[in-house]
C-alpha cells in the first residue's frame, strides 16, 4: 500500500515510516496538513495517517480536506489526547479509525491491515471490462 503519513513531530514520522517500510508499504511524509494536502494532489495513496495536533492545519480539518476530495481513501487519526474525543466531530470529519498516543507497532500494522483487507474486497467487488 501506499500511505501518506502527517505528523508535525519528526520522530512520530519517522517511526511511522520504519514501522511501515517493515510491513513492506510505500510511505510519503509530510510535516503539517498543507503539504500534505499538496501530496494528495499529485500522488494516490491508500491510507491517510495524520496527526490531530498540529500547528496551522489541525487533523480534523485534513480528514475533512480528504474526505471532501476523495472520499474513498481511508484516514486514521493519531492523537495523545485520548481516544475519548467528541463523537459528533468524528462522525462529522469522517475520520475512519483513531489510533491513541502512545501507540503499538501492532497497532499500525493491524490498522493497515483492516484498511488493506477492505480495499481487496472493493476491488473484488468490481467488474472488469
Amino acid at each position: 500500500m501506499t500511505i501518506l503519513v502527517i505528523d508535525d513531530d519528526e520522530r512520530i514520522r519517522s517511526l511511522l515510516r520504519n514501522i511501515l517500510l517493515f510491513g513492506g508499504h510505500r510511505v510519503i511524509e509530510a510535516s503539517d496538513g498543507e503539504s500534505g494536502m499538496r501530496y494528495l494532489e499529485g500522488d494516490r495513496f491508500d491510507l491517510v495517517l495524520t496527526d490531530l495536533g498540529m500547528p496551522g492545519m489541525n487533523g480534523w480539518e485534513v480528514v475533512k480536506r480528504i474526505k471532501a476530495r476523495i472520499p474513498q481513501v481511508p484516514v486514521a487519526l493519531i492523537t495523545g489526547w485520548g481516544t475519548d474525543l467528541d463523537q459528533e466531530k468524528i462522525k462529522e470529519s469522517g475520520v475512519d479509525r483513531i489510533i491513541g498516543k502512545p501507540f503499538q507497532v501492532n497497532e499500525i500494522l493491524e490498522t493497515v491491515a483492516l484498511f488493506h483487507s477492505r480495499m481487496g474486497r472493493r476491488l473484488k467487488g468490481k467488474k472488469r471490462i
